[in-house]
């Protein structure tokens, strides 16, 4: 994708917003593609960082290894609206409702394209799908059958090093396997002293693609990690001074393993058959103690014309969940162990009403969790063609973000009062909380102004119900001490609405400029018949109303690149962090085909700041990195 120019870059043919190939400029969502071009030229070591590259994600580091990842709002420490999913396999964690972005340790070198979708993907991706999809695609393995060394070292990432061996397997397929490495420093706290977050993290894994005949295609793929870091834990304890704050330790291991089918049946027909199993493990002993996770899952889905007019596509899946949480206090969940079972069904329907001009994309997700029963989720998409490089599209859809245990189970001590006896404040998690709804309605259009010159603006509105919320119960006596309970409920409602409007130029073969604008307006209070004191679980200020961003790409004589990004978050008001601009910087040279050294600068326009919300606040350094890729 490296030469390719703006008509060319709205032919990608994307996969994630109605699971088949089609144009991106076609495509009826607000969805922006990250080439592997743009994630090469950003020098993005890690995902998030990459993800900062797409128009209207909120991307905010909260420490060295934790990020705040979300779309059109409702972001915390860890959203919980946002479903991520790589190469097919969904990342977002059942038991917590959110992505641990820490072990998510992708080799960047590899990835084919990110498609970013702003907005609901529930009806194909199923719950949790509510603000946005990210799906991660990866190069198949014919495509690296070659030796990589890429190394990364720098202020703050000290060492991310990869290498990677890609060759032949028989006659029509390919297998790679890689290795990696990561040792990334602690963040600054406020005051300059070091955050206690550092990170080391090893990695490896491999993928095959064979052909299994003249229409069939199997892919195997799998990973292992382990990694660990330092982390400071504050806590109630039953005792003076009744808080404290532990040097712990954070230790996480896992892996994952899929295997992936698929027949051609025809020029717009096909059947594919996915499964994959996935295991985590995360120790915090000062918290939630020992967290182990099994994820099972098969999905299967069946492309066929019903007839010129009509493209239709459906599928099934089962997923089963088990986790155990050995629990400490303050932190459990109650029982400690459970097995979930997720059942899905859907089907979407694309009908030409008007041929090359008109379409009509009907289509519905059908779901049972052993939490909150059955969600049905709901969509109508509508493409309107009237010239040549002009889309304009609308949507209404239904999403759900069905319960976690966090929702259901958690029994969580936020503090203990000093009183005799002992006050002891928790929250108890509700067996009835259910599904947390949004109604949204969005559209957009998509122009190709003249063959230098593209924009892309998308608008939604919507109506979120069900919201999680707390509700203080009466105080009763457990163990000589008085526990006052807060229970999670569903008594909070809200809307959000904005927009995002997208442009890239290219004035000259050798330089190309993207920038964009997204504005996020939003609100939450109590339902009318919420129990008296019950106030939102969710928090506004969490995110910015304004956000921009502008990055060049520029091609120099002698094999030499300058790619430099601005962008600007506006203030996060309560807890109020300020609004910042930072700059990033990359220079790049290729001294010989295969070979390019980089040199990286980011967040250059401050010694530190802070991006997200955090206790004890950490803030993010200007760092500097030196790159090396060798292909040979």
């Amino acid at each position: 994708m490296a030469d390719l120019d703006i008509e060319e870059l709205g032919r990608i043919r994307i996969t994630s917003v109605s699971r088949r190939p089609e144009p991106a400029s076609h495509a009826t969502a607000a969805v922006f593609v990250i080439t592997r071009e743009d994630i090469r030229r950003s020098g993005a070591s890690s995902l998030p960082e990459a993800l900062r590259l797409a128009p209207g994600l909120q991307v905010a580091r909260v420490t060295a290894r934790d990020w705040s990842i979300t779309a059109r709002g409702f972001a915390e420490q860890s959203p919980n609206k946002l479903l991520v999913l790589v190469d097919g396999r969904a990342i977002y964690s059942p038991l917590f409702a959110g992505t641990f972005w820490d072990v998510q340790d992708v080799v960047m070198e590899d990835v084919d394209r990110i498609e970013v979708i702003l907005g609901p993907g529930a009806t194909l991706w199923g719950s949790n799908a509510v603000n946005g999809v990210i799906n991660v695609i990866t190069r198949s393995a014919a495509d690296t059958r070659s030796r990589l060394l890429a190394v990364h070292a720098g202020t703050a990432e000290h060492l991310n090093a990869t290498a990677r061996y890609g060759t032949a397997l028989g006659a029509g397929g390919a297998l790679r396997v890689y290795g990696s490495f990561l040792d990334r420093a602690p963040s600054h706290l406020a005051g300059g002293e070091l955050g206690e977050d550092d990170w080391q993290q090893g990695q490896g894994g491999f993928r095959a693609d064979l052909d299994a005949g003249s229409r069939d295609r199997l892919t195997f793929q799998g990973d292992l990690y382990a990694a660990s870091g330092s982390q400071d834990v504050r806590g109630a304890v039953l005792g003076p001074p009744f808080t404290r704050v532990v040097d712990d330790e954070l230790d996480t291991h896992g892996g994952n393993l899929l295997a992936r089918w698929s027949r051609s049946l025809g020029e717009a027909s096909d059947l594919q058959v996915q499964a994959y199993y996935d295991r985590s493990i995360r120790k915090l002993p000062s918290s939630y103690g020992r967290i182990a996770v099994d994820i099972a899952d098969i999905d299967m889905q069946y492309r066929l014309p019903l007839s010129r007019r009509h493209d239709f596509v459906w599928g099934l899946g089962y997923r089963i969940n088990s986790d155990t949480v050995s629990g400490t206090f303050p932190t459990a969940l109650v029982p400690g162990a459970r097995t979930t079972h997720l059942v899905t069904g859907f089907a979407q329907d694309e009908i030409e009403l008007s041929p090359e001009r008109w379409y009509l994309t009907l289509g519905a997700k059908l779901e049972h969790n052993d939490l909150s029963g059955l969600e049905l989720q709901p969509n109508v998409r509508v493409l309107w063609l009237p010239a040549a490089g002009h889309t304009v599209w609308s949507a209404v859809s239904r999403a759900v973000r069905i319960p976690s245990r966090l929702d259901a189970d958690v029994r969580f001590v936020t503090q203990v009062l000093p009183t005799s006896p002992l006050t002891i404040v928790r929250v108890d998690g509700n067996e009835d909380f259910e599904s947390e709804e949004l109604v949204s309605l969005e559209g957009g259009y998509r122009v190709l102004v003249h063959p230098t010159l593209s924009a892309d603006l998308s608008l939604y509105y919507g109506w979120y119900d069900r919201i999680r919320s707390i509700t203080p119960l009466p105080p009763f006596v457990q163990d000589g001490n008085v526990v006052q309970p807060l229970r999670v409920d569903n008594d909070a409602r809200g809307h959000a609405y904005g927009g995002t409007v997208a442009a890239t130029w290219q004035p000259h073969p050798a330089l190309r400029l993207q920038g964009s604008y997204t504005l996020l307006k939003m609100a939450i209070q109590p339902t009318d018949d919420a129990p008296p004191g019950s106030f939102p679980n969710v928090n506004p200020g969490y995110n910015p109303e304004h956000q921009a961003a502008l990055r060049s790409s520029l091609n120099l004589p002698r094999g030499l690149e300058v790619d430099l990004a601005l962008r600007y978050v506006g203030v996060l008001p309560q807890p109020r962090v300020p609004g910042y601009a930072e700059a990033d910087a990359r220079l790049g040279w290729s001294a010989r085909p295969g070979l390019t050294f980089s040199l990286v600068g980011r967040d250059l326009l401050h010694a530190q700041h802070p991006e997200f919300w955090s206790q004890p606040q950490r803030e993010i350094q200007r760092r500097g990195e030196l790159q090396l890729e060798w292909r040979f």
